[in-house]
């Protein structure tokens, strides 16, 4: 691979990857450290990406997946990653504008759930994209992202009730 080519590849993917590290992190600089390890990672190995299972996106989220997954067992090494989760706690209306509720809510789901509602929601990823960047098949992918949503839903009931009205 030519530097040119990289170079392409990093600015085509680059902010996907960053985003999907921060959501997953919840930190700027373990974001940016899991996109520069990702990317040097491709720069080192680009022959483990094979075309014919995915596309480059797809695994490039795969690789930021694995390393967001490593951070967090090191923070949280006495958590079990659980993704049968259920987090019903609704947000105080009270506390920041719709777009950050959604934020805080999105960053609330155990792991496992977060990571393919990112995936799916703000990266517009297919389930089977999803299922191949997070090395599940599509059914687990499918009920991951049923009780993301369902959590997410419980949690931001309050804010159907709390609608403006405009006329």
């Amino acid at each position: 691979m030519t530097d040119a080519e990289f170079q392409a590849i990093f600015e085509q993917h680059k902010d996907a990857v960053y985003r999907f590290a921060w959501r997953m992190s919840r930190s700027p600089a373990a974001a940016e450290d899991i996109t520069q390890d990702v990317f040097v990672g491709f720069l080192r190995h680009p022959g483990r990406f094979d075309p014919a299972r995915g596309t480059l996106r797809a695994f490039l989220l795969g690789i930021a997946r694995n390393l967001a997954l490593k951070h967090w067992r090191a923070e949280h090494r006495f958590e079990p990653l659980d993704d049968d989760a259920v987090v019903a706690e609704p947000f105080d209306l009270e506390r920041g504008d719709v777009g950050d509720m959604v934020g805080r809510a999105v960053r609330a789901l155990p792991p496992l759930q977060c990571e393919v509602v990112v995936l799916a929601e703000y990266e517009g990823l297919t389930l089977a994209e999803i299922a191949r960047a997070v090395d599940a098949d599509v059914g687990t992918v499918k009920s991951r992202l049923h009780r993301g949503r369902e959590n997410l839903r419980r949690m931001l009931a309050p804010l159907r009730s709390h609608q403006p009205i405009t006329t």
